[in-house]
Order: structure tokens, then C-alpha cells, then sequence
């Protein structure tokens, strides 16, 4: 289920993590709107992020040839 308003990416280094820097960002990028985004499955820090500001998976699924062990999955709210 795309949206008009996509995150395409939101990166903060591991000596942020728990400082806010990401929540701060996605509140300045996209507030409460509806947006997609792609996350890789392997990581359960970015998905649980996401999950707590109402992304959910929607079951669309991808792989990148130049990273095909990565399996990044869609998220909409």
C-alpha cells in the first residue's frame, strides 16, 4: 500500500541511539503523516523505532542485488 510520502533514509550512529536524534528527525520530516518505508528484517532496533510511530509491515518484500543477503520489507502507516 505505497504513500505519496516516502523515508528514504534515517541513519544515527550507535553513539545516539536513546539520545531521541532519530525520533527528533522523523518528527521533523514527516510529523504524524501518512508515509512508507523500506527496513531491513534484520534489524529489530530500526523495526521496533518504526512499529512505535504506527509503521507496520505490510507484507511487500525486496531484495537489492548489490546486498542480496538483505531482505528489506515496506512499513506504512
Amino acid at each position: 500500500m505505497p504513500r505519496e510520502l516516502q523515508v528514504y533514509n534515517l541513519y544515527v550512529t550507535a553513539a545516539h541511539h536513546g539520545t531521541g536524534a532519530g525520533q527528533a528527525l522523523l518528527d521533523a520530516v514527516i510529523g504524524a503523516r501518512p508515509a512508507m518505508l523500506w527496513v531491513a528484517k534484520a534489524n529489530p532496533r530500526a523495526v521496533a523505532f518504526y512499529r512505535r510511530n504506527g509503521f507496520e509491515f505490510d507484507g511487500t518484500e525486496q531484495r537489492d542485488a548489490a546486498a542480496p543477503t538483505i531482505t528489506d520489507a515496506r512499513m506504512v502507516r
